[in-house]
């Protein structure tokens, strides 16, 4: 959970997207040791399927964005969601040089969760994350406390929540 914390802050929080209620399929903004499991996964399944492959259609999602699909019911979360961490994506296949969701994926589904990784319900698919559900408030709670230690180490008020005065210096320290 610490790497994804501090992934959290040392990269996500500081990008120009963070906060953006627009979808984002920048692979960069996946924690990389996720990032390297995808890229596994997606050699396996081409080796099944050479003439196709897959990629992501979202990878970092904000909390506003997050906010309408869950207002949309697209979404079972309102807030800090997995994609939001880095730790999540939703994949879609390449057939034909097109983006489709007509590949094999009960096949891929099935390599993730064999190379470790956590899938949803059929309902959602493709979606697939590094941790499993239970862990989640583990995860919000790391980041909460990293958080809290950047705002204290700084000497910015100690909220554990990731405000404009938070975002501002995490900018100013790591990029």
């Amino acid at each position: 959970m610490e790497d994804i914390a501090q992934f959290f802050l040392e990269k996500l929080m500081i990008d120009e997207r963070y906060g953006i209620a627009k979808p984002v399929d920048d692979q960069t903004l996946l924690l990389p040791r996720f990032l390297n499991t995808l890229e596994v996964c997606v050699d396996i399944y081409k080796q099944k399927y050479p003439n196709q492959s897959v990629t992501f259609a979202e990878t970092y999602r904000s909390n506003s964005l997050q906010y309408k699909y869950f207002q949309q019911g697209a979404s079972k979360i309102k807030a800090d969601g997995m994609h939001h961490y880095g730790i999540a994506a939703d994949s879609i296949f390449i057939i034909n040089g097109k983006r489709t969701y007509k590949g094999d994926v009960m096949l891929l589904r099935k390599i993730y969760v064999d190379n470790g990784l956590t899938i949803l319900g059929m309902w959602d698919a493709l979606h697939v994350q590094l941790i499993p559900v239970g862990q989640q408030m583990q995860l919000r709670n790391a980041v909460s406390s990293k958080i809290k230690a950047f705002q204290n180490q700084q000497g910015i008020p100690v909220t554990g929540l990731v405000d404009d005065i938070t975002v501002a210096k995490a900018r100013s320290v790591f990029s």
